[in-house]
């Protein structure tokens, strides 16, 4: 299928969109407030969610390729606003968990 083919794009995307919010947790600067808000728990969830799935059902190169893109696009990009961007992430995972390789289920 064609969707099969780009489904790591989504990956990319969901990484990119929720790494901001969670990379937060390791700043000395970030508020205990935003450290522990729900969306940076869920971001955290996504980011850690999608890591995986670009290991697990891509293989280790195409792996470290969607992890690496994902990890400088969202280092690089002006994310929109941290609820959009994480809804988004969110949206992302989801869209590759249908569309995805059956062996990252």
């Amino acid at each position: 299928m064609q969707f099969q083919t780009i489904a790591p794009v989504f990956l990319v995307l969901a990484i990119a969109l929720s790494w901001p919010r969670f990379s937060s947790i390791f700043r000395g600067e970030t508020q205990t407030a935003v450290a522990t808000a729900p969306l940076t728990m869920i971001a955290s969830a996504v980011s850690l969610s999608a890591l995986g799935l670009a290991f697990a059902g891509n293989g280790p190169w195409l792996g470290m390729l969607v992890a690496a893109l994902g990890l400088l696009l969202g280092w690089t990009m002006r994310a929109p606003a941290p609820v959009l961007a994480v809804s988004l992430s969110t949206l992302s995972l989801a869209a590759y968990l249908q569309f995805g390789p059956a062996t990252a289920f």
